[in-house]
């Protein structure tokens, strides 16, 4: 399986203009059918809490950003994107999760994942809504599991896509540099602890409060990079 892991600077919630980027860098790759393309959690706002800026419209532009990618390339495309949610339990008033949305070469959806663990100190956890379940798919023979970012602090959240079927982990992240170092480990971690694949794809630039120094990696199922 070819992977493309598309690692690059976000503009501080401008989703046209992240869109547009992604767009262009993928543009300027050779990139064969049937390869699997990734791009960082909350790929066209960056990690924002302000969710009256970072979620989807009725439009789902980020959605159909993606779906078009894995369109024109065949292949199969996984981004981050903020999804609006209708809450039953809160009387029908429209709320947001972090979501990992994958689309095959035909437009079709492959999977949706909502991030288990939200990162609390970040007051994501008041956002969001969290999902409560793993998600896996299947792309070239190989069943896959995403997740997103902070999710890679709980071993347990992999052990569960694993009893699923899981041969392949794929997180998309927004991971600050301040902790880069723990970001790499746990990303080998798991690839070790599952014997199975590990990709994860990180973002780089800054934000009012963080940097990123990106550092997307792969480990096989001996933690080799």
């Amino acid at each position: 399986m070819h992977v493309v892991a598309v690692q690059f600077v976000m503009v501080w919630e401008d989703k046209p203009h992240n869109r547009r980027r992604a767009a262009d860098l993928l543009a300027d790759a050779d990139i064969p059918p049937d390869s699997l393309i990734v791009l960082p959690e909350m790929f066209e706002s960056g990690f924002s809490m302000n969710a009256k800026k970072t979620v989807q419209s009725e439009q789902r532009e980020g959605e159909q950003c993606l779906r078009e990618l894995a369109i024109q390339y065949r292949s199969a495309v996984m981004g981050g994107v903020i999804s609006p949610i209708v809450d039953a339990a809160a009387d029908g008033t429209t709320a947001a999760a972090n979501e990992a949305v994958v689309f095959g070469p035909d437009g079709n959806q492959l999977a949706r994942y909502r991030k288990q663990q939200p990162f609390s100190r970040g007051g994501e956890d008041c956002c969001y809504l969290a999902g409560d379940q793993s998600e896996t798919f299947e792309w070239q023979g190989v069943r896959i599991a995403p997740l997103i970012c902070y999710d890679l602090r709980f071993p347990e959240l992999f052990r569960a896509a694993v009893r699923d079927g899981a041969e392949m982990f794929v997180l998309t992240a927004c991971w600050p540099s301040v902790r880069s170092e723990h970001w790499v480990r746990l990303l080998q971690a798991r690839a070790i602890e599952n014997l199975a694949l590990t990709l994860g794809v990180n973002r780089c630039g800054h934000e009012p409060n963080l940097e990123f120094d990106g550092r997307s990696s792969a480990f096989d199922h001996l933690g080799r990079c």
